[in-house]
């Protein structure tokens, strides 16, 4: 079992070394697979290091909403064991859903128009319903690539004698969002942070990118302030790491 606290943590960044022997930059592996819930309309497992997620999609009916009666529905759950979940602020899982959340809408990525089946009585919702399996940071980075991964892999639903059922036809997807989060300890930058490397933390940014230019969601996290003039360099760093994330739906 790994100890360290994060004055040691701060100690070995600034000296450009980690307590695992990555680079800064460096993500730990990144391994998985896709459709392991087979009652599920997509699926993902996914694993950066010894943080375990897995993501499952299902389709509901509802009613449009007033203000977008032409449009289907998203919703992101996060599911977790509390033993999993202990040594965490206990509103994180609130946040890491609602940022989740708003990568993958604010990507566009989904055309939430073509799940409505009447505007204004009836529509098809998505339920991106995410599971963490075990914790060792890095969450958000984990669930944004399995999420997406499931949703490459969705079809669309179609409704018989008011039943929802499955088609062949693959979901038409206008983007791929991929979330790099960029941390300063020590005022050195790195990437993936594991869970003890976390508490050390001055800031982390979450960044969704949909190309290297091209960012349509961010969050900050942690207390410590970010220099206007360091904001460039966390992008160009942001920038690198999405292509290098992207290989995981090659």
């Amino acid at each position: 079992m790994r100890i360290a606290s994060p004055e040691l943590i701060k100690d070995l960044v600034s000296k450009n070394e980690r307590i695992d022997s990555r680079k800064m930059l460096e993500y730990r592996k990144i391994s998985g697979g896709i459709n392991p819930i087979s009652k599920a309309e997509g699926s993902c497992y996914l694993s950066i290091g010894e943080t375990k997620v897995l993501v499952g999609i299902k389709f509901g009916l509802m009613k449009p909403y007033p203000d977008t009666p032409d449009e289907g529905g998203m919703m992101v759950s996060l599911n977790y064991n509390p033993v999993v979940w202990k040594d965490l602020p206990p509103n994180m899982d609130i946040e890491v859903s609602r940022v989740l959340d708003r990568s993958i809408r604010e990507s566009k990525m989904i055309d939430l128009k073509e799940f409505c089946i009447t505007p204004e009585e009836q529509a098809f919702q998505i339920f991106i319903d995410c599971y963490v399996l075990n914790y060792d940071g890095n969450l958000l980075d984990a669930l944004n690539l399995a999420a997406v991964k499931a949703l490459l892999n969705m079809k669309m639903p179609e409704l018989e004698n008011n039943k929802i059922v499955i088609s062949d036809r693959k979901i038409n997807l206008r983007s791929i969002p991929v979330v790099v989060t960029i941390s300063s300890i020590n005022n050195k930058y790195v990437v993936d942070l594991n869970s003890l490397e976390e508490k050390a933390a001055d800031f982390s940014v979450s960044i969704s990118y949909l190309d290297e230019k091209t960012i349509c969601a961010m969050q900050k996290t942690g207390t410590g302030g970010i220099p206007m003039k360091e904001l460039q360099k966390i992008f160009e760093i942001g920038a690198e790491k999405q292509k290098e994330l992207r290989m995981v739906f090659k």
